[in-house]
């Protein structure tokens, strides 16, 4: 069982993208709270924080493996290598590694409170969300944009979490900054939801958002998601009220810049690597907006 759980992290979370985007997003995102935060004065990663990180990536790999569970049927017809497809663990296999990592979670959050519930309550929707579609059929494999919307709050619970831990860090209250800075992140992850799906030409039975939007529309939406989250954050830091440091969060912005003009300039799909790098990059200048102003060691 321990070997083809390893197996399957291997094969199907790939450590290599997945720790880079997961870390970046705990630590950078973290930072940015505190930069954000008028009461910290000064802010470091502490034991909370790392808490949290080691939640982020394990809850990440749980919800792989339910997305893994759930799309088991049409894996089966257009991805035969996925890892349920290919025999590479049974679904049991990933049922059982679930449910463990959910008890080892909800164990290594006992006592954070907030924290504690709005992780519970994660886990409860992404179950219920995978079940409905598993046992009811809805939403329909055809409802693309329905099913983003029934799945965003995933990442908005996620990010949710990570503010809810700072404020039990640094003995502050939540404020306006909070729900602001989660919605621009969670726009954000649009424009790699959708840019990793922008192809001119979808191959045999893929799931892609050009068969509501158009290829132009669907690269349009996902470079207009990362503007409109850049744009929402800058009107939080306000860079031209201070040090200016919060300017460096336009930087990332260049990636999806990069894959929108490839793809007008005829390429056939978003081009991978700045698709999958925007995210994460978006993370690290958060991270260094705030240690930049108000990090210490």
């Amino acid at each position: 069982m321990i070997g083809r759980w390893g197996r399957y992290v291997a094969a199907a979370y790939r450590p290599s993208v997945q720790l880079p985007y997961t870390l970046s997003w705990a630590l950078g995102l973290t930072a940015l709270f505190a930069c954000l935060s008028a009461p910290v004065s000064v802010w470091r990663p502490d034991r909370e924080l790392a808490v949290t990180s080691v939640t982020l990536v394990v809850t990440m790999l749980l919800i792989r493996a339910l997305d893994d569970i759930r799309d088991a049927d049409y894996d089966r017809r257009v991805n035969p290598g996925r890892p349920l497809p290919s025999g590479l663990v049974a679904e049991r296999d990933l049922v059982l590694l679930v449910a463990a990592g959910s008890v080892a979670l909800l164990a290594l959050n006992a006592g954070r409170g907030a924290a504690l519930a709005v992780l519970a309550g994660q886990m409860a929707y992404t179950t219920l969300v995978v079940t409905l579609e598993r046992r009811a059929g809805w939403p329909r494999r055809g409802q693309l944009v329905l099913q983003l919307a029934v799945n965003l709050p995933i990442l908005s619970m996620l990010s949710l979490y990570v503010y809810v831990g700072f404020l039990r860090a640094e003995g502050v209250r939540a404020d306006g900054s909070g729900p602001v800075v989660i919605l621009a992140v969670t726009v954000a992850a649009l424009c790699m939801e959708l840019g990793r799906k922008a192809t001119r030409a979808p191959s045999g039975g893929e799931r892609s958002y050009v068969t509501v939007l158009g290829p132009d529309g669907t690269s349009l939406a996902a470079f207009g998601a990362a503007l409109a989250a850049t744009v929402i954050v800058l009107v939080a830091l306000r860079p031209w009220h201070g040090d200016g440091w919060g300017w460096l969060i336009l930087a990332p912005l260049l990636l999806p810049g990069l894959a929108a003009a490839r793809f007008a300039a005829g390429a056939p799909r978003w081009p991978l690597l700045p698709t999958l790098a925007y995210v994460p990059a978006m993370y690290t200048s958060f991270l260094l907006v705030g240690w930049l102003t108000k990090g210490h060691l």
